[in-house]
């Protein structure tokens, strides 16, 4: 018979190593396949990461350094084609929600394009970014509206956001005249209250 602990033939050593990487090379496949699966169902977004000082140390900022490296990597090329073109895009729903204070009915239009996203109606919805456009944005021509998103030429959505702030501003304005008045107003009906107790224990 064979000895205890004897090596297994040569043709069953062969036999098991093929075995094994085959197992290696199926098991390598079906987790790259899930990972390719995995990337496509995402929004995959590139990151670039930047060494901001050469000692590695926290809170240390090299300004030059870090301009070099975003400078190589094509990064502030990048950034500048960017703004020739439409660097700023932003959905349909989103663009409305944001700046439809800007219009004169904001409240119709708002309900009209959350209406509309809500019924999956891409060219209600379509509608109601034009009317807002046609309302807040003096030049039309510096934005094109596409068929999900709405894109801005460079320091357009600036613009936008300063017209924003003012209209907050104007209408925390407002609200704070408001709650002024009514304060005064209960403080003076309080006093009136007040001074009408003491007249009556005076009379008395």
């Amino acid at each position: 018979g064979t000895a205890a602990g004897a090596a297994p033939p040569a043709g069953k050593r062969k036999g098991k190593a093929r075995a094994d990487l085959h197992t290696v090379s199926t098991q390598f496949i079906t987790q790259l396949a899930s990972l390719m699966r995995t990337i496509n169902s995402t929004d995959v977004q590139y990151v670039r990461c930047i060494k901001p000082n050469a000692e590695s140390k926290p809170a240390v900022f090299d300004r030059a350094r870090v301009a070099h490296q975003l400078r190589c990597a094509g990064v502030l090329e990048a950034i500048r084609i960017a703004r020739l073109a439409y660097p700023n895009r932003m959905p349909h729903l989103s663009f409305v929600e944001r700046y439809a204070l800007l219009a004169p009915r904001e409240e119709s239009l708002l309900g009209d394009a959350r209406k509309a996203a809500a019924q999956a109606d891409k060219a209600a919805l379509r509608a109601q970014v034009e009317r807002l456009v046609a309302a807040a944005v003096d030049e039309p021509s510096r934005l094109q509206v596409g068929l999900s998103k709405v894109f801005f030429r460079a320091n357009l959505l600036e613009h936008l956001d300063g017209a924003r702030a003012k209209a907050l501003g104007a209408k925390a304005v407002v609200v704070q005249a408001a709650a002024r008045c009514w304060l005064a107003r209960r403080r003076f009906v309080d006093l009136r209250r007040a001074a009408g107790r003491a007249q009556a224990a005076w009379r008395r």
